[in-house]
Protein backbone atom coordinates (compact mmCIF):
# COMPACT_ATOMS: atom_id res chain seq x y z
CA UNK A 1 0.00 0.00 0.00
CA UNK A 2 1.45 3.30 -1.22
CA UNK A 3 2.18 6.10 1.58
CA UNK A 4 0.02 8.18 -1.04
CA UNK A 5 -3.26 7.54 -2.41
CA UNK A 6 -3.69 7.71 -5.29
CA UNK A 7 -7.84 7.65 -5.20
CA UNK A 8 -7.23 10.49 -2.13
CA UNK A 9 -4.80 12.29 -4.60
CA UNK A 10 -7.36 12.35 -7.43
CA UNK A 11 -10.00 13.56 -5.07
CA UNK A 12 -8.06 16.10 -3.26
CA UNK A 13 -7.21 17.23 -6.60
CA UNK A 14 -10.38 17.49 -7.54
CA UNK A 15 -12.07 19.51 -4.32
CA UNK A 16 -9.33 21.84 -4.83
CA UNK A 17 -10.51 22.41 -8.78
CA UNK A 18 -14.04 22.74 -7.62
CA UNK A 19 -13.45 24.97 -4.53
CA UNK A 20 -10.99 27.10 -6.81
CA UNK A 21 -13.77 27.91 -9.68
CA UNK A 22 -15.95 28.60 -6.11
CA UNK A 23 -13.75 30.92 -5.26
CA UNK A 24 -14.26 32.64 -8.43
CA UNK A 25 -17.71 33.09 -8.76
CA UNK A 26 -17.93 33.83 -5.34
CA UNK A 27 -15.52 36.55 -5.35
CA UNK A 28 -15.63 38.12 -9.41
CA UNK A 29 -17.74 40.94 -8.28
CA UNK A 30 -15.35 41.85 -4.99
CA UNK A 31 -12.14 41.83 -6.12
CA UNK A 32 -10.08 43.25 -8.47
CA UNK A 33 -7.91 41.17 -11.18
CA UNK A 34 -4.67 41.86 -9.67
CA UNK A 35 -6.02 40.52 -6.43
CA UNK A 36 -7.99 37.71 -7.91
CA UNK A 37 -5.09 36.68 -10.42
CA UNK A 38 -3.31 35.78 -6.95
CA UNK A 39 -6.03 34.45 -5.40
CA UNK A 40 -5.69 32.17 -8.36
CA UNK A 41 -2.31 31.25 -8.17
CA UNK A 42 -1.60 30.10 -5.18
CA UNK A 43 -4.75 27.68 -5.19
CA UNK A 44 -3.23 26.16 -8.94
CA UNK A 45 -0.16 25.63 -6.93
CA UNK A 46 -2.17 23.78 -4.56
CA UNK A 47 -3.58 21.53 -7.54
CA UNK A 48 0.20 21.00 -8.41
CA UNK A 49 0.92 20.15 -5.00
CA UNK A 50 -1.78 17.74 -4.90
CA UNK A 51 -0.57 15.95 -8.41
CA UNK A 52 3.25 15.41 -7.31
CA UNK A 53 1.23 13.55 -4.03
CA UNK A 54 -0.20 11.58 -6.73
CA UNK A 55 2.91 10.69 -9.03
CA UNK A 56 4.61 9.43 -6.14
CA UNK A 57 1.48 7.28 -5.15
CA UNK A 58 1.33 5.99 -8.34
CA UNK A 59 5.10 4.87 -8.34
CA UNK A 60 4.92 4.00 -4.76
CA UNK A 61 7.62 3.40 -2.24
CA UNK A 62 9.74 1.48 -4.22
CA UNK A 63 9.64 -1.97 -2.73
CA UNK A 64 10.92 -4.59 -5.10
CA UNK A 65 10.37 -7.87 -2.59
CA UNK A 66 12.41 -8.89 0.59
CA UNK A 67 15.79 -8.51 -1.16
CA UNK A 68 17.36 -6.36 -3.43
CA UNK A 69 20.39 -8.00 -4.93
CA UNK A 70 23.26 -5.43 -5.99
CA UNK A 71 25.31 -6.72 -9.15
CA UNK A 72 28.05 -7.48 -7.41
CA UNK A 73 26.40 -9.91 -5.57
CA UNK A 74 25.48 -8.24 -2.72
CA UNK A 75 22.37 -9.20 -0.61
CA UNK A 76 19.93 -6.13 0.71
CA UNK A 77 17.33 -6.78 2.52
CA UNK A 78 14.14 -4.52 3.19
CA UNK A 79 14.11 -2.94 6.48
CA UNK A 80 10.18 -2.76 7.94
CA UNK A 81 9.88 0.93 8.71
CA UNK A 82 9.47 3.13 5.25
CA UNK A 83 12.32 5.70 5.85
CA UNK A 84 10.66 9.83 4.77
CA UNK A 85 12.65 12.16 2.30
CA UNK A 86 11.68 15.53 2.40
CA UNK A 87 10.84 16.77 -0.89
CA UNK A 88 10.36 20.66 -2.11
CA UNK A 89 8.95 21.08 -5.09
CA UNK A 90 8.33 24.20 -7.10
CA UNK A 91 4.42 23.71 -6.10
CA UNK A 92 5.49 23.33 -1.99
CA UNK A 93 6.47 20.72 0.61
CA UNK A 94 5.63 17.06 0.84
CA UNK A 95 6.72 13.70 2.31
CA UNK A 96 8.47 11.08 -0.12
CA UNK A 97 7.85 7.85 1.70
CA UNK A 98 10.86 5.23 0.81
CA UNK A 99 11.16 1.30 1.20
CA UNK A 100 15.21 0.99 2.51
CA UNK A 101 17.10 -2.09 1.61
CA UNK A 102 20.43 -2.03 3.98
CA UNK A 103 23.24 -4.85 5.28
CA UNK A 104 25.85 -4.48 7.66
CA UNK A 105 28.59 -2.16 6.02
CA UNK A 106 26.41 -1.04 2.83
CA UNK A 107 24.83 2.16 3.16
CA UNK A 108 21.33 1.62 3.10
CA UNK A 109 19.79 1.51 -0.74
CA UNK A 110 16.08 3.28 -1.39
CA UNK A 111 14.83 2.03 -4.98
CA UNK A 112 12.16 4.72 -5.27
CA UNK A 113 15.22 7.43 -5.55
CA UNK A 114 16.27 5.71 -8.40
CA UNK A 115 13.58 4.64 -9.85
CA UNK A 116 12.22 8.61 -9.79
CA UNK A 117 15.61 9.92 -10.48
CA UNK A 118 15.66 11.79 -6.76
CA UNK A 119 18.42 14.56 -6.25
CA UNK A 120 20.46 14.37 -3.50
CA UNK A 121 18.99 17.48 -2.07
CA UNK A 122 15.68 17.91 -0.73
CA UNK A 123 14.77 21.02 -3.74
CA UNK A 124 13.75 19.00 -6.60
CA UNK A 125 15.24 19.47 -9.75
CA UNK A 126 13.44 22.15 -11.46
CA UNK A 127 13.41 23.83 -7.94
CA UNK A 128 16.96 23.95 -8.07
CA UNK A 129 16.68 24.86 -11.91
CA UNK A 130 14.83 27.68 -11.10
CA UNK A 131 17.41 28.86 -8.20
CA UNK A 132 19.96 28.65 -11.14
CA UNK A 133 18.36 30.69 -13.47
CA UNK A 134 17.75 33.66 -10.62
CA UNK A 135 21.23 33.12 -9.54
CA UNK A 136 22.79 34.19 -12.83
CA UNK A 137 20.86 37.34 -13.01
CA UNK A 138 20.71 38.71 -9.68
CA UNK A 139 22.53 38.57 -6.39
CA UNK A 140 21.27 35.00 -3.90
CA UNK A 141 19.76 37.67 -1.14
CA UNK A 142 17.59 38.86 -4.16
CA UNK A 143 17.16 35.35 -5.41
CA UNK A 144 16.13 34.17 -2.74
CA UNK A 145 13.58 37.61 -2.43
CA UNK A 146 12.38 36.81 -5.86
CA UNK A 147 11.72 32.95 -5.45
CA UNK A 148 9.66 33.86 -1.67
CA UNK A 149 6.99 36.00 -3.74
CA UNK A 150 6.69 33.94 -6.70
CA UNK A 151 6.42 30.15 -5.42
CA UNK A 152 6.21 30.92 -1.62
CA UNK A 153 9.34 28.92 -1.03
CA UNK A 154 11.83 30.31 1.52
CA UNK A 155 15.07 29.05 0.51
CA UNK A 156 17.94 31.29 2.16
CA UNK A 157 20.74 33.06 0.33
CA UNK A 158 23.47 30.75 1.26
CA UNK A 159 21.78 27.62 -0.33
CA UNK A 160 21.48 29.66 -4.02
CA UNK A 161 25.39 29.80 -3.75
CA UNK A 162 25.58 26.27 -2.49
CA UNK A 163 22.73 25.01 -5.18
CA UNK A 164 25.10 27.08 -7.89
CA UNK A 165 27.97 25.12 -7.32
CA UNK A 166 26.77 21.86 -7.36
CA UNK A 167 24.51 22.47 -10.76
CA UNK A 168 28.18 23.90 -12.23
CA UNK A 169 30.07 20.75 -11.39
CA UNK A 170 28.20 19.03 -14.72
CA UNK A 171 29.99 21.94 -16.86
CA UNK A 172 33.26 19.84 -17.90
CA UNK A 173 31.49 16.93 -18.71
CA UNK A 174 28.20 18.74 -20.74
CA UNK A 175 30.86 20.20 -23.07
CA UNK A 176 32.74 17.39 -23.47
CA UNK A 177 30.20 14.94 -25.24
CA UNK A 178 28.07 18.04 -26.48
CA UNK A 179 27.41 17.34 -30.45
CA UNK A 180 28.79 20.06 -32.85
CA UNK A 181 26.09 22.35 -34.17
CA UNK A 182 24.31 21.10 -37.54
CA UNK A 183 26.60 22.41 -40.17
CA UNK A 184 23.57 24.36 -42.25
CA UNK A 185 23.17 26.42 -39.38
CA UNK A 186 27.06 27.53 -39.25
CA UNK A 187 28.52 30.41 -41.19
CA UNK A 188 31.22 30.10 -43.59
CA UNK A 189 33.71 31.52 -41.40
CA UNK A 190 34.72 30.42 -37.78
CA UNK A 191 36.07 32.81 -35.34
CA UNK A 192 37.77 32.63 -32.35
CA UNK A 193 38.70 35.46 -29.57
CA UNK A 194 39.63 36.24 -25.78
CA UNK A 195 39.77 38.97 -23.37
CA UNK A 196 40.27 39.69 -19.59
CA UNK A 197 37.28 40.97 -16.97
CA UNK A 198 38.07 41.75 -14.01
CA UNK A 199 35.56 40.78 -10.65
CA UNK A 200 35.50 42.18 -7.63
CA UNK A 201 36.91 39.47 -4.96
CA UNK A 202 36.54 39.41 -1.11
CA UNK A 203 39.75 40.68 1.14
CA UNK A 204 40.13 37.23 2.61
CA UNK A 205 40.63 35.39 -1.14
CA UNK A 206 42.67 39.02 -2.21
CA UNK A 207 45.14 38.34 0.36
CA UNK A 208 45.36 34.77 -1.19
CA UNK A 209 45.87 36.11 -4.57
CA UNK A 210 48.77 38.83 -3.41
CA UNK A 211 50.12 38.31 0.66
CA UNK A 212 53.09 40.22 0.68
CA UNK A 213 52.56 43.88 -0.74
CA UNK A 214 55.21 46.47 -2.15
CA UNK A 215 56.28 50.08 -0.88
CA UNK A 216 53.25 52.18 -2.47
CA UNK A 217 51.65 48.90 -3.53
CA UNK A 218 47.44 48.49 -2.43
CA UNK A 219 45.46 45.50 -2.09
CA UNK A 220 44.36 43.85 -5.30
CA UNK A 221 40.59 44.19 -5.57
CA UNK A 222 39.22 41.50 -8.25
CA UNK A 223 40.93 39.02 -10.11
CA UNK A 224 40.40 38.85 -13.84
CA UNK A 225 37.83 36.31 -15.33
CA UNK A 226 39.32 34.78 -19.17
CA UNK A 227 36.76 35.15 -21.12
CA UNK A 228 36.92 32.79 -24.45
CA UNK A 229 34.31 33.11 -27.53
CA UNK A 230 33.87 30.11 -30.65
CA UNK A 231 31.36 31.29 -32.93
CA UNK A 232 31.01 31.38 -36.65
CA UNK A 233 29.38 33.92 -39.44
CA UNK A 234 29.09 34.33 -42.67
CA UNK A 235 31.59 37.04 -45.06
CA UNK A 236 30.25 40.32 -45.68
CA UNK A 237 32.99 42.22 -47.70
CA UNK A 238 33.27 46.03 -47.05
CA UNK A 239 35.50 48.69 -48.39
CA UNK A 240 37.97 50.88 -46.37
CA UNK A 241 36.05 54.07 -46.93
CA UNK A 242 32.75 52.19 -45.55
CA UNK A 243 34.37 50.71 -42.27
CA UNK A 244 36.23 54.06 -41.56
CA UNK A 245 32.69 55.98 -42.22
CA UNK A 246 31.62 53.74 -39.61
CA UNK A 247 33.79 54.56 -37.13
CA UNK A 248 34.64 58.12 -37.58
CA UNK A 249 31.80 59.80 -38.33
CA UNK A 250 28.87 56.68 -37.34
CA UNK A 251 25.74 59.97 -37.96
CA UNK A 252 26.70 60.38 -41.80
CA UNK A 253 26.60 56.95 -42.06
CA UNK A 254 23.32 56.14 -40.43
CA UNK A 255 22.12 59.05 -42.75
CA UNK A 256 23.55 57.44 -45.56
CA UNK A 257 21.57 54.17 -44.39
CA UNK A 258 18.54 56.08 -43.67
CA UNK A 259 18.77 57.72 -47.15
CA UNK A 260 19.13 54.52 -49.13
CA UNK A 261 16.47 52.77 -47.26
CA UNK A 262 13.95 55.72 -48.22
CA UNK A 263 14.95 55.05 -52.00
CA UNK A 264 14.10 51.36 -51.32
CA UNK A 265 17.61 50.27 -51.55
CA UNK A 266 18.13 46.42 -49.10
CA UNK A 267 21.60 47.65 -46.83
CA UNK A 268 23.67 44.40 -46.63
CA UNK A 269 22.82 42.44 -43.55
CA UNK A 270 24.93 43.04 -40.38
CA UNK A 271 27.49 40.15 -39.39
CA UNK A 272 25.83 37.87 -37.07
CA UNK A 273 27.72 35.57 -34.69
CA UNK A 274 25.87 32.05 -35.15
CA UNK A 275 25.86 29.71 -32.50
CA UNK A 276 28.25 31.50 -30.10
CA UNK A 277 29.97 28.79 -27.44
CA UNK A 278 31.00 31.55 -24.54
CA UNK A 279 33.09 30.91 -21.41
CA UNK A 280 34.00 32.85 -18.47
CA UNK A 281 36.63 31.48 -15.96
CA UNK A 282 38.18 32.83 -12.85
CA UNK A 283 40.09 29.44 -11.47
CA UNK A 284 41.14 28.34 -15.18
CA UNK A 285 44.15 29.65 -16.73
CA UNK A 286 44.63 31.63 -20.04
CA UNK A 287 45.84 28.42 -21.64
CA UNK A 288 42.87 26.16 -20.50
CA UNK A 289 40.63 28.70 -21.58
CA UNK A 290 42.28 28.89 -25.09
CA UNK A 291 42.49 25.39 -25.31
CA UNK A 292 38.48 24.33 -24.65
CA UNK A 293 37.82 27.63 -27.34
CA UNK A 294 40.28 25.64 -29.77
CA UNK A 295 38.71 22.60 -28.98
CA UNK A 296 35.33 23.48 -30.20
CA UNK A 297 36.68 25.48 -33.55
CA UNK A 298 37.89 22.30 -34.49
CA UNK A 299 35.29 19.89 -33.40
CA UNK A 300 32.95 22.47 -35.96
CA UNK A 301 35.44 23.11 -38.36
CA UNK A 302 36.88 19.52 -38.71
CA UNK A 303 38.23 19.33 -42.59
CA UNK A 304 35.60 21.48 -44.30
CA UNK A 305 38.33 24.12 -45.32
CA UNK A 306 36.55 26.57 -43.52
CA UNK A 307 38.68 29.59 -42.26
CA UNK A 308 39.40 30.34 -38.61
CA UNK A 309 40.26 33.92 -37.73
CA UNK A 310 41.29 35.20 -34.34
CA UNK A 311 40.03 38.19 -33.87
CA UNK A 312 41.83 40.30 -30.20
CA UNK A 313 42.33 43.57 -29.36
CA UNK A 314 46.41 44.30 -28.41
CA UNK A 315 46.75 41.87 -25.43
CA UNK A 316 50.27 40.76 -26.18
CA UNK A 317 50.34 37.76 -23.79
CA UNK A 318 46.96 36.94 -25.11
CA UNK A 319 48.66 36.62 -28.71
CA UNK A 320 51.86 34.91 -27.27
CA UNK A 321 49.64 32.07 -25.94
CA UNK A 322 47.71 31.72 -28.85
CA UNK A 323 49.90 31.57 -31.65
CA UNK A 324 51.85 27.93 -30.28
CA UNK A 325 48.31 26.51 -29.82
CA UNK A 326 47.04 27.36 -32.54
CA UNK A 327 49.80 25.62 -34.80
CA UNK A 328 49.64 23.41 -37.56
CA UNK A 329 46.30 24.97 -37.99
CA UNK A 330 45.41 27.04 -40.80
CA UNK A 331 44.38 30.11 -39.37
CA UNK A 332 44.58 34.26 -39.04
CA UNK A 333 45.08 36.89 -36.85
CA UNK A 334 43.31 39.96 -36.73
CA UNK A 335 44.16 43.09 -34.17
CA UNK A 336 40.36 44.69 -33.34
CA UNK A 337 40.31 47.51 -35.54
CA UNK A 338 37.99 49.75 -32.88
CA UNK A 339 41.85 49.26 -30.71
CA UNK A 340 43.28 50.53 -33.85
CA UNK A 341 40.92 53.54 -34.43
CA UNK A 342 41.38 54.63 -30.47
CA UNK A 343 45.06 54.72 -30.94
CA UNK A 344 44.49 57.50 -33.94
CA UNK A 345 41.79 59.63 -32.22
CA UNK A 346 44.78 59.62 -29.25
CA UNK A 347 46.77 60.82 -31.88
CA UNK A 348 44.34 63.13 -33.76
CA UNK A 349 42.82 64.68 -30.61
CA UNK A 350 46.13 65.41 -29.41
CA UNK A 351 46.96 67.32 -32.77
CA UNK A 352 44.69 69.38 -33.47
CA UNK A 353 42.31 69.90 -29.93
CA UNK A 354 39.67 67.06 -29.03
CA UNK A 355 36.30 66.39 -30.92
CA UNK A 356 37.61 69.05 -33.50
CA UNK A 357 36.65 68.69 -37.59
CA UNK A 358 40.56 68.78 -38.37
CA UNK A 359 41.07 66.04 -35.93
CA UNK A 360 38.37 63.76 -37.28
CA UNK A 361 39.19 63.89 -40.86
CA UNK A 362 42.92 63.37 -39.86
CA UNK A 363 41.63 60.11 -38.33
CA UNK A 364 39.24 59.45 -40.92
CA UNK A 365 42.24 59.40 -43.59
CA UNK A 366 44.36 57.47 -41.65
CA UNK A 367 42.52 54.92 -40.68
CA UNK A 368 41.53 54.68 -44.73
CA UNK A 369 45.08 53.97 -45.44
CA UNK A 370 45.44 51.15 -42.88
CA UNK A 371 42.31 49.15 -43.65
CA UNK A 372 44.27 49.77 -47.28
CA UNK A 373 46.88 47.88 -45.72
CA UNK A 374 49.15 49.95 -45.62
CA UNK A 375 49.98 50.09 -42.30
CA UNK A 376 53.90 50.98 -42.42
CA UNK A 377 53.16 54.24 -44.33
CA UNK A 378 50.74 55.53 -41.44
CA UNK A 379 53.81 54.58 -38.91
CA UNK A 380 56.52 56.21 -40.74
CA UNK A 381 54.33 59.63 -41.30
CA UNK A 382 53.68 59.33 -37.19
CA UNK A 383 57.59 58.93 -37.15
CA UNK A 384 57.93 62.10 -39.61
CA UNK A 385 55.71 64.32 -37.46
CA UNK A 386 57.34 62.99 -34.26
CA UNK A 387 60.91 64.13 -35.53
CA UNK A 388 60.09 67.01 -37.10
CA UNK A 389 58.02 69.22 -35.56
CA UNK A 390 58.21 70.60 -32.06
CA UNK A 391 55.22 68.74 -29.74
CA UNK A 392 54.55 69.18 -26.34
CA UNK A 393 54.85 66.47 -24.05
CA UNK A 394 51.07 64.90 -24.22
CA UNK A 395 51.32 65.06 -28.27
CA UNK A 396 54.87 63.08 -28.56
CA UNK A 397 53.18 60.13 -25.43
CA UNK A 398 50.02 60.02 -28.10
CA UNK A 399 52.60 59.72 -31.15
CA UNK A 400 54.68 57.22 -29.76
CA UNK A 401 52.23 55.03 -27.95
CA UNK A 402 50.70 54.54 -31.52
CA UNK A 403 53.88 53.59 -33.63
CA UNK A 404 54.58 51.23 -30.80
CA UNK A 405 51.41 49.86 -30.62
CA UNK A 406 51.22 49.91 -34.88
CA UNK A 407 54.58 48.24 -35.13
CA UNK A 408 53.89 45.86 -32.77
CA UNK A 409 50.91 44.08 -34.00
CA UNK A 410 51.44 44.98 -37.43
CA UNK A 411 51.27 41.09 -38.42
CA UNK A 412 47.64 41.18 -36.88
CA UNK A 413 46.90 43.98 -39.66
CA UNK A 414 46.73 43.18 -43.42
CA UNK A 415 43.31 44.58 -43.23
CA UNK A 416 43.10 44.98 -47.26
CA UNK A 417 42.93 40.87 -47.21
CA UNK A 418 40.80 40.87 -44.25
CA UNK A 419 37.89 43.09 -46.29
CA UNK A 420 38.17 41.63 -48.94
CA UNK A 421 37.74 37.88 -47.60
CA UNK A 422 34.56 39.58 -45.74
CA UNK A 423 36.51 38.37 -42.09
CA UNK A 424 35.46 40.39 -39.25
CA UNK A 425 37.54 42.57 -38.11
CA UNK A 426 36.15 43.77 -34.77
CA UNK A 427 36.22 41.90 -31.24
CA UNK A 428 32.80 43.24 -30.38
CA UNK A 429 31.19 39.29 -30.04
CA UNK A 430 34.27 38.69 -27.06
CA UNK A 431 33.81 41.96 -25.81
CA UNK A 432 29.98 41.60 -25.54
CA UNK A 433 30.54 38.19 -23.84
CA UNK A 434 32.90 39.96 -20.68
CA UNK A 435 29.90 41.95 -20.49
CA UNK A 436 26.95 40.02 -20.59
CA UNK A 437 28.73 36.65 -19.08
CA UNK A 438 30.87 38.54 -16.69
CA UNK A 439 30.32 42.76 -15.99
CA UNK A 440 26.26 42.47 -15.56
CA UNK A 441 26.16 39.70 -13.03
CA UNK A 442 29.55 39.79 -11.16
CA UNK A 443 29.78 43.72 -10.46
CA UNK A 444 27.41 46.02 -8.42
CA UNK A 445 26.69 47.67 -5.15
CA UNK A 446 28.55 45.73 -2.49
CA UNK A 447 29.18 42.86 -4.76
CA UNK A 448 32.26 40.86 -3.41
CA UNK A 449 32.73 37.00 -4.81
CA UNK A 450 34.63 34.03 -3.53
CA UNK A 451 37.02 32.33 -6.02
CA UNK A 452 34.31 29.26 -6.11
CA UNK A 453 31.13 31.13 -5.53
CA UNK A 454 32.03 33.24 -8.68
CA UNK A 455 33.68 30.36 -10.83
CA UNK A 456 30.50 28.61 -10.81
CA UNK A 457 28.28 31.46 -11.45
CA UNK A 458 30.11 32.46 -14.76
CA UNK A 459 30.51 28.79 -15.34
CA UNK A 460 26.47 28.58 -15.40
CA UNK A 461 26.32 32.13 -17.14
CA UNK A 462 28.77 31.03 -19.64
CA UNK A 463 26.12 27.82 -20.49
CA UNK A 464 23.12 30.38 -20.38
CA UNK A 465 24.91 33.30 -22.86
CA UNK A 466 25.71 30.37 -24.97
CA UNK A 467 22.23 29.55 -25.41
CA UNK A 468 22.97 26.01 -24.11
CA UNK A 469 20.63 25.86 -20.96
CA UNK A 470 18.23 23.19 -21.99
CA UNK A 471 20.02 20.92 -23.03
CA UNK A 472 22.41 21.43 -20.28
CA UNK A 473 20.20 21.19 -17.32
CA UNK A 474 19.02 17.66 -19.21
CA UNK A 475 22.54 16.66 -19.20
CA UNK A 476 23.13 17.83 -15.97
CA UNK A 477 20.12 15.03 -14.15
CA UNK A 478 22.10 12.61 -16.45
CA UNK A 479 24.97 13.42 -15.14
CA UNK A 480 23.64 13.21 -11.39
CA UNK A 481 21.55 9.78 -12.27
CA UNK A 482 24.93 7.90 -13.03
CA UNK A 483 26.68 9.92 -10.12
CA UNK A 484 24.13 8.46 -7.59
CA UNK A 485 22.27 5.60 -9.44
CA UNK A 486 24.38 3.83 -11.62
CA UNK A 487 25.62 0.50 -9.12
CA UNK A 488 21.58 0.42 -8.66
CA UNK A 489 19.72 0.99 -11.77
CA UNK A 490 20.72 -2.14 -13.32
CA UNK A 491 19.73 -3.98 -10.39
CA UNK A 492 16.41 -2.82 -10.77
CA UNK A 493 16.97 -4.10 -14.28
CA UNK A 494 16.91 -0.70 -15.71
CA UNK A 495 19.39 0.23 -18.74
CA UNK A 496 21.23 2.89 -18.32
CA UNK A 497 19.95 6.37 -20.13
CA UNK A 498 17.09 5.05 -18.81
CA UNK A 499 15.34 8.04 -18.02
CA UNK A 500 16.56 9.86 -21.59
CA UNK A 501 15.31 6.73 -23.36
CA UNK A 502 11.91 6.94 -21.64
CA UNK A 503 11.74 10.92 -22.08
CA UNK A 504 12.51 10.06 -25.99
Amino acid sequence: MPAYSMEEMLLEGQREVKELFEFVTDNADAMDAYSIEEAIFSRIMAIGLAAMKGYFAKKGTGNIGDVLQLEDGTALKKEKRLLEKNYFSVFGKLVVFRACYRANGVDGVMPLDAQANLPERSYSYLLQEWIDLLSIRDSFLEGSVTLAKLLGCRVGASRFEVVSQESAGSYDDFYENKEAPTPESEGEIHAIGFDGKGVPIIKSEAAKIQSRLGKGEKRQKTKEAIVGVSYSTDPKARTPEEVAENLVYPERARAKREADKKQGLKPPPPIRAKNPRRIASLKRSKEEVMREIITDAKKRIQDNGKPLVAVMDGALCLWTLLTPLLKGMNWVGILDIIHVTEYLWKVGNALYGEKSAEGGKWVYDHLVVILQGRVGRVVGGLKQVLNKRKLKKGQRKALQDAISYFENHRRWMRYDEYLAAGYPIGSGVVESTCGHTVKNRMEGTGRRWSIKGAESTLLLRSVYTSNDWDAYWEAHRQVEQRRLYSNVLPALGYPDQYFKEKAA
